[in-house]
């Protein structure tokens, strides 16, 4: 097992963790973008309408309202920007990416013993989440740095043996603390402007490939089910960096032994190393972890269609059981005023642990209205109690106090879904928007409620030919803080626009 310190500190909290924590299991619970473009035009509403490829990854009873079956495929242009302020210095940044939203191929026909009926099957794969983001913060303070952080916990734990290796361990084998006297003192003068700035950058996805079945009694009654494979594949590298800009922490050493300096605060003595280094220059703290990951579960579902204007929906997901697989290091380098530097990384060859994530089940209801051939409105909702995540491994007990965190922190999840379709012929126009609740008050209001309205064109110009489009946007605010012991944070916002298109092609 590793010691990990995580600065990603969403939901308003900051803490050290032993381990995994709290914000891996979240990760990997939460609903992404995913699916067709009708799907997404029309906010993800459609367990009750069916008759499309994504209906394996929500309700896989929506198969069977194909009547011969369809192959389709869609991708799509992701930008997403992030802006931050700290320090009353505004930072913005983001990232853009082509990302896969999904492949599948679904197939129907007639039950033999009864014409009225059919079966269907596919074979769909979705990107759940792509994780791909950045986001920095930063500029010149004089009340807030990592050193004093660190020291701050340092000063807690007493003796440098007892140190986390980690992280204040890291600042005092990089030189970044001292002991004088007992007493734990910071190379970086809390006192003098420093340029700090923290970068934070994620890369990866969760790929989900669904096996699926569903079977259509009478065109009223239709039942599916779905066994879900998701793959995970997530990195983050957090980049801290903090730089005496106005060289302004110098100390010097006379021949007698004495030593002068312009730090604002300092002891009487100094230890004899800093003589091969004198004043702080820079630091660069890097924290990197890759995770890896496979797991498995079950989806269930019906559609109830009473006439030929009313449809009702429900469905069932099981939790995914992944099995991960970390890999990580620590880094500290620091640099000083005599042109040397000191290098710190921790394991120095990197570390490797192995361990399980148990994600909430999550339950759904749907109701849809068709319009005869004008169009269809249609609402969702859904819920997963994130409270029940789970993170486990083989060493009995070393995530009950992270699984206890997950219990009180978080709450039942909540997840509405609207949308609306027009036919045209031979054009098909869709609206549609979402919203997922604070995951940790289960309410739709205040900061981490994600807000996505969509729109959505579709064209129809082969009788089994058609292509839809489709721009979606998601916005959201977070919370950021930087340490442990320090109350510095900032607020991020995040807007995502994403601009897709599904080829698809039905069969005769």
């Amino acid at each position: 097992m590793w010691y990990r310190i995580l600065f990603i500190l969403s939901f308003g909290l900051s803490f050290s963790v032993y381990s995994q924590n709290d914000l891996d299991a979240f990760r990997y619970s939460q609903q992404g973008i995913y699916g067709s473009a009708r799907f997404n035009a029309m906010g993800g509403a459609l367990s009750a309408i069916g008759a499309d490829v994504t209906s394996a990854a929500v309700n896989p009873a929506g198969l069977a309202l194909f009547r011969k079956g369809e192959i389709n495929y869609g991708a799509a242009l992701r930008t997403l920007n992030n802006s931050t302020n700290l320090y009353n210095n505004a930072v913005n940044d983001g990232t853009a990416k082509f990302v896969f939203n999904h492949f599948g191929l679904a197939s129907a026909w007639r039950s033999e013993k009864d014409k009225e009926s059919r079966h269907a099957i596919g074979l769909v794969s979705v990107q759940r989440h792509n994780y791909t983001n950045t986001y920095q913060m930063g500029g010149k303070t004089n009340n807030s740095s990592i050193a004093q952080d660190m020291m701050n916990i340092a000063a807690k734990k007493g003796e440098p043996k007892g140190l986390n290796e980690y992280y204040e361990g890291l600042g005092f084998n990089g030189l970044l603390l001292d002991t004088i006297y007992n007493k734990y003192i910071s190379l970086v003068d809390l006192g003098r402007v420093v340029d700090q700035n923290r970068k934070i950058t994620q890369t990866g996805k969760m790929n989900e490939l669904n096996f699926s079945y569903a079977y259509s009694y009478k065109d009223e009654w239709y039942v599916g089910a779905s066994v879900g494979v998701p793959r995970i594949n997530f990195s983050n590298t957090l980049t801290h960096t903090e730089r005496d800009t106005n060289d302004s922490m110098r100390i010097g050493f006379n021949a007698n032994g004495t030593f002068t300096t312009s730090y604002t605060s300092f002891p009487n003595e100094i230890n004899d190393i800093y003589k091969n280094y004198l004043g702080f220059n820079a630091l660069t703290y890097t924290e990197f972890f890759e995770s890896t990951g496979t797991g498995y579960n079950i989806k269930l579902g019906f559609v109830y269609r009473t006439g030929d204007a009313f449809r009702f929906s429900g469905y069932y997901h099981s939790g995914t059981n992944f099995k991960m697989t970390d890999v990580f290091y620590n880094q500290l380098t620091t640099d000083w005023d005599s042109k040397k530097s000191v290098t710190i990384k921790v394991p120095e060859n990197g570390g490797r642990y192995e361990y399980r994530i148990k994600t909430p089940s999550r339950f759904g209801f749907g109701a849809a209205y068709v319009i005869k051939k004008i169009g269809i409105i249609a609402l969702d909702y859904e819920a997963s109690n994130y409270a029940n995540a789970r993170i486990t491994s083989d060493d009995l007990g070393t995530f009950d106090g992270v699984n206890a965190v997950i219990t009180n922190k978080y709450r039942l999840g909540h997840f509405l879904k609207a949308g609306a379709e027009f036919n045209v012929n031979p054009y098909f126009f869709r609206l549609g928007y979402n919203i997922l609740s604070n995951p940790l008050t289960g309410n739709f209001t205040g900061k981490f409620t994600r807000h996505s309205p969509s729109i959505g064109v579709g064209v129809r110009f082969k009788e089994n030919m058609s292509l839809d489009f489709y721009v979606l946007q998601m916005y959201y605010s977070d919370t950021y803080y930087l340490f442990n012991t320090l109350n510095t944070n900032t607020t991020v916002s995040t807007r995502l626009t994403q601009v897709g298109a599904t080829f698809n092609i039905k069969f005769n």
